[in-house]
């Protein structure tokens, strides 16, 4: 998403303020003082640390325990094999009166310490199941014999009734890939878009920086990965966002939509006070740990660590780069519509929007309290039949008055700077939302296909016809699997995808020859985002090196290659997460209709899109006016074009895009020939 566009070119080196760094301190410090962040974090949240330190078990379980001991000893049996006694043995002697308080309480450590020997070996037991991958690995639909084992384990060792924060503790760690497999997979992703003199010079680069720095870099990284909590998460938040010195809107924030097709209320005042009401519950769930955790498969929990970040967060300008604080961001100095953790947007005509600061959280954290906001603001608070939220007002409380401030000269002049610079990016951004609704997740469920590599693929296609070559894209994929995950990047541009889009070019090509390798570049598309899930993917790995390298005042030719390179196009895909919310059969205009964000490259596009029902996929497209080269509407549809050619190549496709012939496009020429008149 918005992290490519911070991700490339950054300059670890700089200070906040733009001077050199002084980076005199060894990079063991700097572990040092990562793994120092993790544990102030998690003694900053001590009680829920109780609470899900003790999952899948329960307080109550202890007493359960305690109760069945004393039970035991009532019926003079002693289930602790001398060990109470040798409790009671140790403990001080109050006199006889107390003699059988000493029993108790002897009682209470035995069962404390069984309890906690429980605790820890289902905890250990638990971690383990979650590190097994094999499930991301196998063919889409198919489930081997060991996986539906695997399963039935993480069912019993994961307890009932689980808290949003239940799972923290069992989390594996996110693994330090191979420094020779990434090396090998990125040159893999470049070569289909470099020419074999370029490529030849990158493969030497590579072979440099494996001989000459490759192993003292991953000495430190795997240093890292056993001391801290996750190895790359905390370095990717500081020096890709918070020292960041581009502007936030556009080239970080990230934006969630309203209702596509309709609003609730046109009334402004009345649509802002249920949007805040539904922020507020969702604020009041939060905090008690009511919201579920993710769960993948139904069984497989993700982490949950950036659901704590969603409020009472923000980036605090500074002229130099602090720790970050409990519940606020320390970044560079920032004149914006854009530090907060999110800011709720209301239109005169009741219509909502939200801008997501890029930080503290990534696209499914805040979507899922978007979707929830969306939900419970029209579904469960409601509106009265002339567009005013239900219920009466309270006559004793204050009217609402409009704030003044009172500010400085020459902070109106900064507002006005910020104002002008923020009216030329915003009028330089071309954004284009349109629905797909010829087909939908459904239509490639039934040809056995990953919906997500479908449109992936189907995007390479719509590209090419749109720029006339391929280049580097960059797909968002979480690595929320393990503990304090982020994101990685999936390289959707892989030569199986190329061989299928200039067989779609190539005339003499057959529908069935283009299947093929359609199939071909959909599976390999599918094993590039596994890769990624399960913390193999090749970006977070080359970004962790290079910021050791950086610490080390080491150069190292081959990463500065690999962080100047540019992505032309960025995409993201808007999980819908709580489908339980919206009634897409009785209410199929009350969907979520996603988000999107800015383009990462000048010259580039940005795309995201959500699946919306089983019929409809919604996209969202950003590109530059400023370029020639874009146009967001062109790309739009070429896509529509490009995913109508990709179904027609199933035989239930070929009805889908007939029906589509009477749309009067007059750019058929760019489209396959497979219908009369195209």
């Amino acid at each position: 998403m918005a992290e490519a566009h911070q991700a490339v070119g950054f300059r670890p080196s700089l200070t906040s303020d733009g001077a050199e760094a002084d980076l005199s301190a060894s990079a063991l410090q700097d572990i040092y003082l990562s793994g120092l962040r993790s544990w102030k974090r998690h003694l900053s949240r001590f009680w829920n640390d109780f609470l899900t330190g003790v999952f899948p078990a329960s307080p109550l379980s202890w007493l359960f325990l305690f109760s069945a001991i004393q039970l035991a000893w009532f019926l003079q049996l002693d289930p602790s094999l001398g060990l109470t006694e040798k409790i009671k043995e140790l403990l001080p002697d109050w006199g006889g009166q107390h003699h059988r308080l000493r029993g108790v309480l002897a009682a209470a450590l035995f069962a404390s310490c069984l309890w906690g020997a429980l605790i820890f070996t289902l905890h250990v037991a638990l971690r383990l199941l979650l590190s097994y991958h094999g499930w991301l690995l196998e063919p889409h639909g198919a489930m081997s014999s060991p996986t539906k084992t695997w399963l039935a384990l993480v069912r019993i060792f994961s307890g009932r009734h689980p808290m949003l924060f239940s799972y923290q503790r069992s989390l594996p760690r996110q693994p330090v890939p191979s420094v020779q497999d990434t090396v090998r997979k990125y040159l893999e992703s470049v070569r289909p878009v470099l020419s074999d003199e370029d490529f030849d010079w990158t493969a030497g680069l590579a072979q440099e920086f494996l001989r000459l720095q490759a192993s003292l870099l991953q000495w430190y990284l795997q240093l890292k990965s056993w001391w801290a909590s996750n190895y790359v998460s905390d370095w990717w938040e500081e020096f890709v966002y918070l020292r960041s010195r581009n502007s936030l809107m556009v080239n970080s924030n990230y934006y969630m939509m309203d209702f596509l097709y309709v609003t609730p209320t046109p009334v402004q005042a009345a649509r802002a006070g249920n949007a805040v009401h539904a922020l507020l519950l969702y604020r009041h769930r939060l905090n008690r740990q009511e919201i579920l955790p993710t769960l993948l498969m139904g069984m497989r929990p993700l982490c949950s660590a950036q659901y704590e970040k969603i409020f009472n967060t923000t980036r605090v300008p500074g002229t130099q780069k602090e720790p970050i604080q409990s519940h606020q961001l320390e970044a560079p100095p920032s004149w914006s519509w854009y530090d907060k953790s999110f800011t709720l947007i209301v239109f005169s005509n009741g219509k909502l929007g939200l801008s997501v600061e890029h930080s503290w959280a990534d696209c499914p954290v805040s979507g899922h309290m978007w979707e929830f906001t969306l939900a419970t603001e029209c579904f469960q608070l409601g509106y009265s039949v002339d567009g005013h939220c239900k219920g009466h007002p309270e006559p004793s409380l204050p009217r609402p008055q409009r704030l003044h401030w009172d500010l400085p000269d020459k902070v109106h002049l900064s507002i006005a700077l910020a104002l002008r610079a923020a009216k030329t990016l915003s009028g330089d951004t071309d954004c284009h939302v349109f629905p797909f609704s010829h087909f939908g997740k459904s239509f490639i469920k039934r040809c056995h296909l990953s919906s997500d590599s479908f449109i992936q693929v189907a995007l390479q296609l719509a590209h090419f016809r749109d720029r006339g070559h391929f280049c580097l894209t960059y797909e968002s994929a979480m690595t929320r699997l393990f503990l304090e995950g982020r994101t990685e990047t999936v390289r959707s541009c892989t030569r199986e995808a190329c061989n299928f889009v200039r067989a779609m070019e190539d005339r003499e090509k057959t529908d069935s020859q283009c299947l093929s390798l359609f199939r071909l570049a959909v599976d390999k598309h599918q094993a590039l985002l596994k890769a990624a899930m399960s913390g193999q993917g090749v970006d977070r790995h080359l970004f962790a090196l290079h910021i050791v390298s950086q610490l080390l005042h080491l150069q190292a030719p081959f990463l500065d290659q690999v962080h100047s390179e540019q992505w032309q196009l960025a995409t993201s895909q808007i999980p819908v997460q709580q489908t339980h919310l919206f009634d897409v059969h009785n209410y199929p205009d009350y969907v979520s209709s996603g988000g999107g964000f800015g383009p990462v490259d000048d010259h580039g596009y940005g795309v995201s899109y959500i699946f919306m029902g089983d019929d409809t996929v919604t996209f969202h497209i950003s590109s530059k006016k400023s370029s020639t080269k874009t146009d967001s509407h062109r790309l739009g549809q070429h896509i529509e074009d490009a995913l109508l050619d990709v179904a027609s190549l199933f035989q239930e496709g070929q009805r889908l895009k007939r029906g589509c012939r009477g749309r009067g496009e007059e750019d058929a020429g760019n489209r396959r020939g497979s219908l009369p008149g195209h």
